[in-house]
């Protein structure tokens, strides 16, 4: 039987005392609690290999040049929280299982190889490169970004598409919903889900891009705190003893409400619409 989780990203402005949901989405399939440990870790390594600042400005740039006044009308920090949702989208579809799925169909009818072939040639003519690094993830990343500038641009999509679907379907090659992170109408609603993970993202005062902490809390499908009210008592006390092991921060949706005031929500109301 799958697990079914629900993410949420909040941004923490100790500077400006205010928290703000920048992203949430579905994940079906091995939405376990130890599995969310392992991607806060994940996320954890990834800005401690990058000195707390990843290439959001990548991502941020589209949405900009793509969304124009509708940017406006997105969560505070969206950029950062959607940036992370694609790293974990490229964690994903690297996994090898999913990476054969292609393998039996010849090759100018695969859609990877398909989607390649155009950004590429839609690259040449307008003169861009990739921005590359040696982190392959990061470059996937690059890769939905481009996809999104060249190949399937947000005027294609809005008539009829959310902005976090359209986001969703930059991060594969087509548009078959499988087990993984769904954002926007490709996943099912906020309802018969396992669990909700929360992470907390304190973003610096001097670079809205750059990350000082990052915590998570694991919730029951209530949205109450797991390892305050576990029903089954030897798997909590596995998870606190991976807890240890990983050296992951907590921090509660509780705590985050006595600490910070929250954002007006101009976008997460309408979400499925824009």
């Amino acid at each position: 039987m799958s697990t079914r989780g629900w993410y949420e990203y909040y941004v923490l402005d100790e500077q400006n005392n205010y928290r703000t949901l920048a992203m949430q989405f579905f994940k079906w399939g091995d939405a376990v609690p130890s599995f969310a440990l392992d991607e806060w870790f994940f996320f954890q390594g990834k800005l401690q290999e990058n000195a707390d600042r990843l290439p959001v400005e990548w991502l941020d740039d589209l949405l900009r040049d793509q969304l124009n006044d509708l940017y406006e009308s997105l969560p505070p920090h969206f950029s950062l929280a959607a940036f992370l949702f694609m790293l974990q989208r490229a964690q994903e579809e690297q996994c090898p299982l999913r990476r054969i799925r292609y393998n039996e169909l010849p090759l100018e009818k695969r859609p990877d190889y398909c989607l390649g072939h155009a950004l590429g040639e839609a690259m040449a003519l307008n003169g861009y490169e990739l921005p590359h690094c040696e982190d392959s993830l990061l470059n996937s990343v690059a890769h939905f970004i481009a996809v999104g500038r060249f190949v399937r641009p947000w005027k294609y999509y809005g008539l009829t598409w959310s902005v976090l679907k359209w986001l969703h379907y930059l991060t594969q090659a087509d548009d078959i919903v499988e087990m993984g992170s769904f954002a926007g109408k490709i996943a099912v609603p906020r309802v018969d889900i396992d669990f909700i993970y929360r992470f907390f993202i304190w973003i610096n005062p001097s670079d809205a891009f750059r990350v000082d902490r990052f915590a998570i809390e694991l919730c029951d499908y209530r949205g109450m705190n797991l390892l305050d009210d576990g029903e089954d008592h030897g798997e909590i006390e596995g998870l606190k003893k991976k807890i240890k092991r990983l050296n992951a921060e907590m921090y509660s949706f509780a705590q985050a409400e006595r600490d910070f005031a929250p954002t007006e929500d101009r976008f997460w109301g309408q979400a499925l619409h824009f």
